[in-house]
């Protein structure tokens, strides 16, 4: 899959890539720029910006990934790490054939994207990785995971 694809999957739309160089970092920026990524600290979210950013995602693309009763579930869902929270998540939008997918970053933040399963394997399969020596970041965090 070119680079380009890999873009136009994450942000559901056209985008072309210009700095090959660093293609992880260029569309990280671009994506939380542009509010196509959504960027959480690993230690939890305020505000509930998951069901935020799927209220938003569904607004933009006229669509329902979940209904009310499965995002109050979401909003009050209490979880001690937040891969736990993505996973219910998971659960529920899965069933409109849709996942919410982690985006590598250089910290302790989580950059999340939504995406069409139909993806689901190009996205995972994707060589996309940051360029991290830092030995306390996993390598299954340098790359796009799906939990």
């Amino acid at each position: 899959m070119t680079i380009n694809k890999l873009a136009e999957i994450i942000f559901n739309e056209a985008y072309e890539v210009y700095d090959k160089n660093d293609v992880c970092m260029e569309i990280l920026d671009y994506g939380l720029e542009n509010k196509k990524l959504l960027y959480i600290d690993y230690k939890g979210e305020e505000n509930q910006e998951i069901v935020n950013y799927i209220l938003d995602y569904e607004f933009e693309n006229g669509l329902e990934l979940a209904n009310e009763e499965e995002l109050e579930y979401l909003e009050d869902f209490d979880y001690t790490e937040l891969p736990e929270k993505i996973k219910e998540v998971n659960k529920i939008i899965k069933k409109n054939n849709y996942g919410l997918f982690s985006y590598p970053t250089f910290s302790d933040f989580y950059a999340l994207f939504l995406a069409e399963l139909k993806n689901k394997e190009e996205l995972l399969k994707s060589d996309i990785c940051i360029n991290s020596t830092d030995e306390r970041v996993p390598l299954e965090a340098k790359t796009i995971q799906y939990y």
